[in-house]
């Protein structure tokens, strides 16, 4: 009896549900996943074209994305096929399909392809000429907005150590997350100046501001200097007095950017030094 050697591979996504299949994808992207080949695998059917995706990421690592996807009529997963295309050509120029039998796909979507079914894929030519472009060229409005699908989440490594806390809270409470990140700056800048007396726009006037300013950036240029040093009470002005009088937007991408937007003040506020203490 001749034994099946499966291929040592990750499946993601469920056949025939182009959702979980598009979401495996991104999540693949999102997490920094550096594609560097797309294989469509294609079964061709009497009316229609049913697809999944063989991508090979870094070290040579393949993942297959089950059959989630289709062409040749209209509908959701179509609208699939042109997403993950028009998304996946952002990170790579090497696409290509291949047409596959029937029960090669169907071990696609049981997740038992065998080492003969890749050294298979492998061997056969690729469509010509291409055709996935007109699949993706269909829904090519769409485009403008691929990104809008991807995670509303917070880059933790571009953090400032000091807001690590917040920002594991950040899902649960966005706006709390963000007044609590204001004041923590406040305080910092107070606790390094000794302008205990004063908040806001004239706390960081009086800390950053001026050619004898309590704190400075050491090598910098005037002009650089005064744009750092002016930041602070702009970034006051124009978000956080504005939060502090009014109810929560709830607007998460909003909420995001103006976080991130406080995480370089406390970056700013880290490489500045100290002039002089106040006394």
């Amino acid at each position: 009896m001749i034994k099946v050697k499966f291929a040592g591979i990750q499946y993601l996504g469920d056949s025939g549900i182009t959702q979980t299949c598009k979401e495996a994808v991104i999540q693949l992207i999102h997490s920094g996943k550096n594609i560097q080949d797309v294989k469509i695998l294609t079964f061709e059917e009497t009316h229609s074209k049913a697809h999944a995706l063989l991508l090979t990421v870094e070290y040579d690592i393949q993942i297959v994305i089950k059959g989630g996807f289709a062409s040749g009529y209209n509908g959701e997963a179509p609208k699939g096929y042109a997403y993950v295309l028009n998304l996946l050509r952002n990170y790579t120029d090497s696409i290509n399909e291949y047409i596959v039998s029937k029960s090669t796909f169907e071990r696609v979507s049981n997740s038992s392809l065998t080492v003969k079914d890749l050294e298979y894929i492998n061997s056969i030519k690729p469509v010509r000429p291409s055709r996935w472009y007109d699949s993706a060229y269909l829904y090519k409005e769409c485009e403008r907005s691929i990104f809008s699908e991807f995670p509303l989440t917070i880059p933790m490594a571009l953090l400032d150590p000091r807001l690590i806390q917040l920002a594991l809270d950040f899902d649960k409470n966005p706006d709390n997350a963000i007044m609590s990140a204001y004041r923590k700056i406040e305080s910092i800048v107070r606790e390094r100046t000794g302008l205990d007396h004063e908040s806001s726009t004239k706390l960081f006037a009086k800390a950053f501001q001026g050619d004898d300013s309590i704190l400075y950036w050491g090598n910098l240029d005037s002009g650089e200097s005064k744009g750092r040093a002016s930041l602070f009470a702009s970034v006051f002005m124009a978000y956080r007095n504005n939060r502090a009088h009014q109810e929560p937007r709830h607007n998460l991408s909003d909420d995001i950017r103006e976080f991130m937007l406080i995480n370089q003040l406390f970056i700013l506020e880290s490489e500045a030094v100290v002039r002089y203490a106040q006394e």
